[in-house]
Order: structure tokens, then sequence, then C-alpha cells
């Protein structure tokens, strides 16, 4: 937990699940939810003003943090200090060179023009433009789904390791859809609840309905997406209760069944009495109990994130139970204690490793794993590859 680069990354998983899940929940929930709310406009205009705070400073913190991941893998790739990052020019070839930096660059243009779609005024507005409201769905949805590329889905190959990237697309998609509109939709319930209008009670109705139908596919989906690409990186049951991965994983999974049990006693208990109380008292308390689970399941999704964050540091179960053979030094063109990276094919699927010769004499010098930090394929190798 000593790594930054575990809590830039849980930040910024965080930061861009919270803009996409803003964009969603506008498009799918709030939008209807808020024309049902005639003629409570000072409330309306809170929410939406609350939710372009929300989704600006998302999409600002997933930026900062953005360019942090970037300069903190490329310090550990090279193992070099961070003030040698942009003098060495270690910065550039990360991007230019691998898997990673391709997938930052195209991330980052999606983040300008999810920029563009949003500015100045998207969420204010109360009638947007139908290019403009799809552009913003598909680049905020775009750039949930490639952070797919970005982990250990990435460094699978042939039909396996598409199946695989594209369960992690859809975790993704689904875990924005779910989580990242928490918040939202916390604020629209509590600006229903403060508001005395009847109007207002009919805006928390609508959207709590919505957001059950787009909670229970999403939760369906994340679940789907967990037991097959879980159990594919646990790799064994040996693996998932004798290595820090699978431990790592089971807790998610708990944290996971935890936010189930919240987000069945709103969809079971708590909705049916929003819906269907006549005492306007109650439906005003049962919407404050639904935005405090809602706060409470996005707690819970914080945490979860954070695990995620060590996840993307630890080698999957099934590499960490592997074994790595020795391979001569003669194979490749460093010197004694030079790190670098290679690739290995084990089993149909090409890992990004790093590597440290201790020996410097030929053939007993041997090839030494020093861990699997990041999962991604390099366009160049420098120091050369296996199979």
């Amino acid at each position: 937990m000593d790594d930054p680069l575990i809590w830039v990354r849980a930040i910024h998983f965080a930061a861009t699940l919270s803009m996409a899940g803003v964009v969603f929940f506008l498009a799918f929930v709030a939008g209807p939810a808020l024309r049902a709310a005639a003629g409570r406009e000072p409330a309306v205009a809170l929410v939406r003003r609350r939710l372009a705070r929300i989704a600006w400073c998302s999409l600002a913190l997933a930026v900062v943090t953005g360019v942090a991941w970037l300069v903190l893998l490329a310090a550990q790739m090279s193992e070099r200090p961070l003030a040698a990052m942009w003098s060495e020019d270690v910065v550039r070839t990360v991007l230019f060179d691998t898997d990673f930096g391709h997938v930052w660059l195209a991330r980052s243009a999606l983040a300008a023009l999810l920029a563009m779609a949003l500015y100045p005024s998207y969420f204010t507005a109360t009638r947007t433009a139908q290019w403009r409201r799809g552009m913003a769905l598909t680049c905020a949805a775009a750039l949930v789904a490639a952070l797919a590329f970005a982990g250990h889905a990435a460094a699978g190959t042939g039909g396996e390791g598409l199946i695989q990237q594209g369960a992690d697309m859809l975790h993704l998609l689904a875990a924005a859809a779910w989580v990242g509109a928490l918040v939202p939709l916390a604020v629209l319930l509590g600006a229903a609840a403060a508001d005395r209008g009847e109007s207002s009670l009919a805006m928390a109705r609508t959207a709590t309905l919505r957001f059950s139908t787009l909670g229970i596919v999403s939760v369906a989906t994340v679940l789907a997406t967990v037991l097959l690409n879980g159990w594919e990186l646990a790799g064994s049951p040996a693996a998932l209760f004798g290595t820090p991965y699978g431990r790592l994983l089971l807790a998610k999974v708990a944290l996971f069944l935890l936010m189930v049990a919240v987000a069945a006693v709103n969809r079971l208990r708590l909705t049916p009495r929003l819906v269907h109380d006549l005492d306007a008292s109650v439906r005003r308390e049962t919407l404050r109990q639904l935005r405090d689970n809602s706060l409470i399941e996005a707690s819970v999704a914080a945490v979860i994130l954070v695990i995620v964050g060590v996840l993307g540091t630890l080698p999957p179960g099934n590499e960490a139970t592997s074994r790595y053979r020795a391979v001569p030094y003669d194979r490749f063109g460093a010197g004694t204690g030079t790190p670098g990276i290679f690739t290995r094919t084990e089993p149909s699927a090409v890992r990004l490793v790093k590597y440290r010769v201790f020996q410097s004499s030929p053939p007993n010098a041997m090839l030494v794993v020093c861990g699997l930090p990041w999962t991604m394929r390099p366009s160049f190798l420098p120091c050369g590859s296996i199979t």
C-alpha cells in the first residue's frame, strides 16, 4: 500500500467512473426525471448545477491522475528517478513504444472530445442537441471501456484474449452506469427531499424507478464478468486462496455482495414505499433513506476501487503460481544488473515482465524475474524477447 501507483490508479478509476456515471445518469435517469418536476425550477436547477460540478471535477481529476499514472509507470519500467522521466525521454518511449502509451494517448484524445461535448452548458441546458448528447455518451463510454487495455486482460491473445478484453470492457461500463451514478442519484434524492413540492416527489420517484432498472442490468453484467475474468485470472482454487491476488479478489467479491445487499434493500423495501405510500412525510423519509443507502454503496465502492488499484500492481493468481524458466544471458543485450523487459508466452498469452540480470558470465548468467507490476505488449523491445 506504500506504492503511490496504487493510489493513483484507484483515484483515476474512481474519477473516470464518476465522470462517465454522471453522463449516463443524466441521459438514462435524470433527464426524464427532471422533466417530471415541471414547476419546480429551483430544485431542477440545483440538481443540474451539482451534476455539472461532479462531472467537471471528475474529468479534471481523471486527467491529473492519468498523467501521474503515466509518469509513475514510466519510472517503474525504467527504474529511473522521477526527475529523469522527461530529460531522458523515458516518458516519450513509454508513450510511443508500448501498448500502454498508445492507450493513454487514445484516452487523452477521448477526454478532450468529451470536454468539448460537455462545454459549456451540457448539464445546465434544458435542451441538448442529439449529436452532442450522442458524442458525450460515446466519448464517456469509450474513455471508461479503454481502461480494459491498461490492465491484466490486455495481455490476452487470440480468441481467449478477446473474450477477456470484451468482458473487462463490459465490466467497466456496467460499473460506471451503477457505481458512477450513485452519488448523482444521492444528489437528486437529497434535492427532492429538501423541496416541499409534489413535483419533486414525482422527480424522485421517476429517477428511483429508472435507476433501479439500470442497476439490475448493471449488477447482472458486473457479476457475470467478475465470474468470467475473475476465474481466468485467479487460475485455480489454490491460487484464489493462496496468493495475494486471489485473496484480494475474494475481498473485492465480498464487498460487491455487500453493495448488492444494500441495493436489494433499496429495490425491494424502499422503492415500493416511495412509489405506493400516500403519506408525503413517509415518502420524504424514504427519500432520505434511499439517499443515505446510495452514499453507503458509493463508500463501499471506493474501498473496492482501492483494491482494484492494488490488484493492478500484482501478478494474477495464474501467474503467481507459475514458474518462470531461466533464460541464458546471451539472449539479451544487457549488462550486469541492467533492468529491462521481455515478453513470454505461457500459456498462449503474452505478458510483459520486468527482469534484472544479476550475473555477467555466460552461460551461468540467468534471467531473474522481479515481479509483474504491469501487463501489456510493447511494440518495441529494446532488450529482445523470448517465447
